[in-house]
C-alpha cells in the first residue's frame, strides 16, 4: 500500500467517525417514530432478523461485529419489548435462533416508514446532482460492504480449514 493510499484510508476512517453519526441524526431529524429519533442498535438487530429470517445469536453478532454479551443484552431488550423471541434451531438443537414476532414486524414497519419520510423530507432540498451523488454513494457503500463480507467469509473458511 502506498503512503497516499494509507492517507486516503485514514481520511475515510476519520470521515466515517466524524460524519456518519451527524449525518444520520441530521437526515432523520423530525422522524416521529420513537426508535427513528436516535441511532438504536437494537433496531439494526431487528432489521437483520426481519430481512434474513431466524438467525442465531452468533450470526447476528458476526454480522454486526458485536460481542456475544452485548448481542445478548440487545436481544434480551427486544424480547422484553415483545419484538423477537428465541426458538430452537430445527437442524441443530445446540443453536438458539432469534425470530421476529408480529409486533416486531409492526415496529420495523413504523420505524422504517418514519425514518424514510424524515430522510426524504430532509434531503428534498438538495439539487438533483447532490441526490444522484448520494444515491451512487449508497450503492457503492453497499457494494463495498458486500465485498468486505465476502472477504471475511473467505478468511473464516480458510482459518477453519487450516
Amino acid at each position: 500500500m502506498t503512503r497516499a493510499d494509507q492517507k486516503k484510508l485514514e481520511d475515510i476512517a476519520d470521515g466515517f467517525m466524524d460524519s456518519f453519526p451527524a449525518f444520520f441524526r441530521r437526515v432523520t431529524r423530525g422522524a416521529t417514530h420513537p426508535s427513528a429519533k436516535k441511532f438504536d442498535p437494537s433496531r439494526i438487530v431487528l432489521k437483520a432478523v426481519l430481512a434474513h429470517g431466524p438467525l442465531s445469536m452468533s450470526m447476528i453478532g458476526r454480522h454486526m461485529e458485536m460481542s456475544k454479551p452485548y448481542m445478548t443484552a440487545l436481544v434480551d431488550s427486544l424480547i422484553s419489548e415483545g419484538l423477537v423471541e428465541r426458538a430452537p434451531d430445527p437442524d441443530d438443537r445446540r443453536v438458539v435462533n432469534v425470530m421476529i414476532t408480529d409486533a416486531g414486524r409492526e415496529e420495523m414497519k413504523g420505524f422504517t416508514k418514519s425514518a424514510r419520510e424524515a430522510v426524504v423530507k430532509n434531503l428534498s432540498s438538495l439539487d438533483a446532482k447532490d441526490i444522484s451523488t448520494l444515491h451512487e454513494m449508497v450503492k457503492n457503500i453497499k457494494g463495498i460492504i458486500s465485498k468486505l463480507d465476502q472477504e471475511e467469509t473467505r478468511k473464516r473458511r480458510t482459518r477453519k480449514g487450516a
